[in-house]
């Protein structure tokens, strides 16, 4: 979602007269609901579809699918882009009243076959992949900036929780987001603790997650040795955001936090192993990364075909701390 978003941005920017409706997931709704660039978002949920499909629930899967399809008949489109390219997102395009469905050459799962158009990547980054669907209206993406908006609510939740955890405006937050999607993306809840060990001359550690790292925080407050603020399984993804919004830095995997993080343009230092840094790394010279590269890095799976995880546990807390204190200019 977190880069998707450069589309928006890109569109209103060469059409400010457009109007932008974006169809999304109920997980990350509120990540592109406060989006500027975005005129109408419509909510439905993948996520329950999928669950369905997989129970062999046919009939509520059909019957979220049909509510989806009167969602769409009653308007019409100059263009849909499919900026997923999946093939279930290729027969929600098809779905579309439009005679125009854009999608990206190199999308997986057959999605090109639902395409009218398809255009071909300028680049390697994934912002440029997605931006590239854009070239089929004549545009040529000027605008490639992330975009994540906090509400007030969740800003002012963040200022609560920082200030109820003793932390003052004087002191710098180093928040670490140890869990991915992937177990291969993971870096070891040992090595995050010896991280916060490094850091916490210097900054203020706090952890943040979804419900499913509560046990990796655990492990790390146990094996950290300092003090350490645990806010894995207690924020909306929202109010996760206005927590990274007051870090000094953010350390992380290749997973949505850190990219939430560098939309926001607090510093990131990324840990990469089966995913290519050169595809999805945040840009600039305060997002900096740590990659340890083996024989078989950027192998793009989700648990390691070896059992050994060595691309990710071969990083070193040290490593990880020298780039924070260079991404801090310190």
């Amino acid at each position: 979602m977190i880069h998707c978003s450069p589309v928006a941005g890109a569109l209103k920017a060469a059409w400010p007269d457009c109007k932008i409706t974006w169809l999304v997931g109920a997980v990350c709704a509120d990540l592109i609901k406060y989006n500027p660039f975005v005129d109408e978002v419509i909510i439905w949920s993948r996520e329950r579809f999928e669950k369905h499909l997989r129970a062999y629930e046919f009939k509520q899967a059909l019957s979220l699918w049909r509510s989806l399809q009167a969602e769409l008949a009653s308007r019409e489109f100059y263009a849909a882009l499919d900026i997923h390219g999946l093939f279930l997102t290729g027969m929600i395009a098809k779905q579309v009243k439009t005679a125009r469905r854009i999608g990206m050459s190199h999308a997986r799962e057959l999605n090109p076959l639902f395409m009218t158009e398809t255009t071909t990547p300028p680049g390697p980054h994934i912002t440029e992949r997605y931006l590239s669907v854009l070239q089929a209206l004549g545009i040529t993406p000027g605008y490639q900036k992330m975009t994540l908006v906090i509400p007030a609510a969740a800003q002012q939740f963040a200022d609560n929780y920082i200030t109820g955890s003793g932390i003052t405006p004087k002191e710098r937050i180093a928040v670490l987001v140890p869990g991915t999607t992937w177990p291969a993306k993971n870096w070891p809840p040992e090595l995050f603790a010896k991280t916060a060990e490094l850091l916490t001359n210097d900054f203020k550690i706090i952890l943040c997650g979804g419900n499913s790292e509560l046990e990796m925080g655990r492990e790390i407050e146990e094996k950290a040795g300092v003090p350490i603020i645990n806010a894995i399984g207690k924020t909306t993804l929202l109010e996760m955001a206005g927590i990274l919004a007051k870090a000094a830095v953010v350390v992380a995997g290749d997973t949505g936090p850190l990219y939430m993080a560098a939309a926001l343009e607090t510093p990131t230092v990324a840990l990469f192993g089966p995913t290519n840094p050169e595809t999805y790394a945040p840009p600039g010279n305060r997002n900096g990364i740590v990659v340890n590269q083996q024989q078989c890095s950027f192998c793009h799976k989700t648990k390691c075909q070896y059992g050994t995880n060595d691309c990710m546990y071969s990083i070193t807390p040290a490593a990880v701390v020298q780039q924070v204190y260079q991404c801090c200019h310190e």
